[in-house]
């Protein structure tokens, strides 16, 4: 039998290593960065990217759909990779960069997403 300690937060007295949870720090600490990168795309504003996988946060949504909405959001950053960009004045010549980002974020999303179908 394989145990797993679960780790309570002493303020909240939820885990801390819950999907939501893992999922809400990783927005927490990257989100921002998410949003300036998503800015060179038109077509996919960074603020609603960011709330659909946010909606699957509110209480009463399964993980099941929060593990989908990380797997549709990993989908369209890749497909991003395709399409032209509007580049920023520091974007000079760096497209390889934005690639690379897209890239980082989309392997990001499906971690988070593997994670949750585990917990």
């Amino acid at each position: 039998m394989k145990h797993q300690l679960i780790t309570v937060d002493p303020r909240t007295g939820v885990p801390q290593a819950t999907a939501s949870r893992l999922v809400r720090s990783f927005l927490d600490r990257h989100g921002s960065g998410l949003d300036d990168l998503l800015r060179r795309f038109p077509s996919v504003p960074g603020p609603a990217f960011r709330s659909a996988i946010e909606r699957c946060l509110a209480p009463g949504e399964t993980v099941p759909e929060l593990e989908i909405a990380l797997e549709e959001a990993c989908d369209t950053l890749l497909a991003l990779r395709a399409e032209e960009f509007k580049p920023l004045p520091v974007d000079a010549g760096k497209r390889l960069n934005i690639d690379a980002g897209l890239r980082w974020y989309a392997a990001r999303l499906r971690d988070l997403a593997q994670a949750a179908r585990h917990m």
